[in-house]
């Protein structure tokens, strides 16, 4: 039987409930984190738990276990579960309220779930994104809400693409679940500065290829999307994925370039080295 974390326990997962008055159900007020393993080790743990904290504290709900405790329970539920290259998802809800407005006492829960590799062709040959003037609630909190891009998948699936890339008044910012990047005609990466989650394989992205390129954090605006020599996309699951066509513009020859083939190969020896050494 596979285990999860309620509050301050380890627990069967068919035992782990939250109430019906929950904000969470009621008002999809919370907040979440997820990353991957890579056999049984946590990649990129702590900066996930630092952001699942600094999310909680943006909403005000207060983690029923503390830093140190919580990451001793991960650790835990990773050898309890024993699921090799896997994914955990750390959930904090709004709380039962009394009122169905008020934020009550929150819950934690942590599941411990298989991922579903992406297929290769994504990574070899690129994805289509399809746009959408959209800008998200407190960008900057990794909040339960994705109710734009769960709401949008028919549209999504019918133009062929994978996902939306969110813009605001002409600024490109990010994609649902991912970041989102352009390498420009002088071979220099930008991505969106304000406005966005910052993701946690973003800023490791970022750190890595900073050793052979200039990163621009910036405003981004649409008009840049046409004469882009390149796009990416970068995310626990996506890792740097090739963008190739954006609505029905085709991102340089409409097939990954050479900077983005470059970084895929970078990432992976970059986790590899990570793991080794953190």
């Amino acid at each position: 039987m596979v285990k999860c974390i309620l509050n301050n326990k380890i627990v069967n997962c068919y035992e782990a409930f939250i109430h019906i008055s929950d904000l969470t159900l009621l008002r999809g007020y919370g907040v979440f984190d997820f990353f991957r393993l890579v056999g049984l080790e946590p990649l990129y743990f702590h900066d996930h738990i630092e952001r699942f904290f600094h999310s909680a504290d943006a909403l005000r709900l207060k983690c029923p276990v503390g830093r140190k405790k919580l990451i001793s329970m991960i650790l835990e539920l990773i050898e309890t579960n024993n699921i090799r290259n896997s994914g955990i998802r750390i959930v904090l809800t709004g709380g039962a309220s009394e009122t169905g407005y008020s934020i009550g006492d929150p819950s934690l829960f942590v599941i411990n779930e298989p991922i579903n590799p992406l297929p290769k062709d994504y990574f070899a040959n690129g994805i289509k994104l399809i746009t959408h003037e959209y800008s998200r609630d407190l960008p900057e909190v990794k909040s339960i809400n994705y109710l734009m891009g769960i709401y949008k998948l028919p549209e999504i699936k019918k133009m062929g693409a994978l996902d939306l890339l969110f813009h605001w008044n002409g600024k490109i910012s990010e994609v649902t679940r991912s970041n989102f990047f352009i390498v420009d005609k002088d071979d220099r990466l930008i991505t969106a500065r304000h406005g966005v989650l910052k993701g946690i394989n973003r800023k490791h992205v970022i750190s890595m290829a900073k050793e052979r390129y200039i990163v621009e954090e910036r405003d981004l605006y649409l008009e840049e999307l046409a004469g882009a020599k390149e796009a990416f996309i970068t995310g626990t699951t996506k890792k740097v994925m090739p963008v190739c066509q954006v609505d029905d513009i085709l991102i340089g020859n409409g097939k990954p370039g050479p900077t983005t083939v470059q970084l895929q190969k970078m990432y992976e020896g970059y986790t590899e080295e990570f793991l080794k050494t953190n």
